[in-house]
């Protein structure tokens, strides 16, 4: 053996390379030689990997719609313009060869439970192409059209003139559950002069910082770098828009990348993650007083609500 070479290291990257290799074997016989048409519900459309979310589950979009009521009740009032909105997964962008989720009913759902809220239809904004080859996220450089409608709806302004940055390669989540050769992701940001000059507070770590973390990219999921990723609670604070006018988001991870491009339109904005904060509290940490209430949250949160608090 060479010197100074431990031979448990060299017998420890031998079995990670060769289970790697076992697992693409795997999965190839599967769907080459069985054809299946996915495995572990991952199947590759063009050169997308896609989760096959289905069916839906009525009794969960009613749960989320319920939590959406329990924060209207409790918080907001005639000061408030409410508005909500569903992100799309993947997999309706895909031809109907595989199973989709109902998302007329998933939108009646969310329509006949959520009074006095206006809907934003965002899904004619998107296509696969706006999400990544390897992830669930969408891409923020695609997002310009789902942030102008946005902002028709709530009537508020953004110029969209953006500098495009690519800051990171990498294999999203779906790339591990589907072992198979597959291009790989970039994470790109968009930047402006607003963007740049804002400020985002993330009370959880106490930091203050900018927009974009770029410690994040040294990290497990590169796509933190938007607003540092999960998170209870984000304030963006933009000192060139002299309105006063506030936002408060409710949402999840995809909001991360879509908020800096509404930054502009407000001075402050609110994201709220109550996957890891209780609404009950929320009083003690976010003023709602005269502020735009967004509900943005995906079809694979609305399909799984049992994750919010």
């Amino acid at each position: 053996r060479k010197e100074g070479v431990d031979p448990k290291e060299i017998a420890s990257k031998y079995h990670e390379e060769f289970s790697e290799t076992f697992r693409k074997l795997k999965t190839s016989v599967e769907l080459d030689v069985f054809k299946k048409q996915d495995v572990n519900k991952i199947y590759k459309y063009n050169d997308f990997l896609v989760e096959q979310i289905y069916p839906l589950d009525e009794k969960s979009a009613t749960n989320l719609t319920n939590k959406i009521n329990y924060i209207k009740d409790s918080y907001l009032n005639e000061t408030n313009k409410i508005y909500y909105s569903i992100i799309p997964d993947k997999n309706y962008y895909t031809d109907n060869s595989h199973l989709k989720l109902d998302y007329d009913k998933m939108q009646q759902i969310m329509e006949n439970n959520l009074n006095g809220l206006q809907y934003i239809d965002i899904f004619q904004d998107l296509s696969l192409d706006s999400y990544y080859y390897t992830d669930s996220h969408w891409k923020q450089e695609k997002l310009q059209n789902v942030a102008k409608t946005i902002a028709e709806n709530m009537n508020f302004s953004i110029t969209q003139n953006y500098n495009e940055q690519k800051v990171a390669t990498f294999k999203g989540v779906y790339a591990g559950q589907l072992p198979i050769n597959t291009k790989e992701d970039e994470i790109k940001i968009l930047v402006n002069n607003v963007i740049a000059d804002a400020n985002a507070y993330n009370y959880e770590t106490k930091e203050q910082g900018g927009i974009y973390n770029f410690k994040k990219l040294t990290g497990y999921d590169k796509y933190d770098i938007y607003l540092s990723g999960a998170t209870p609670l984000i304030e963006i604070s933009n000192a060139n828009n002299k309105t006063n006018k506030t936002l408060v988001i409710f949402r999840d991870s995809y909001a991360s990348s879509l908020a800096p491009l509404l930054t502009e339109g407000y001075s402050k904005i609110t994201l709220v993650d109550t996957r890891y904060i209780s609404p009950k509290i929320l009083n003690e940490y976010v003023n709602f007083e005269n502020a735009d209430i967004l509900f943005l949250y995906s079809t694979l949160i609305i399909n799984n609500s049992m994750a919010l608090k």
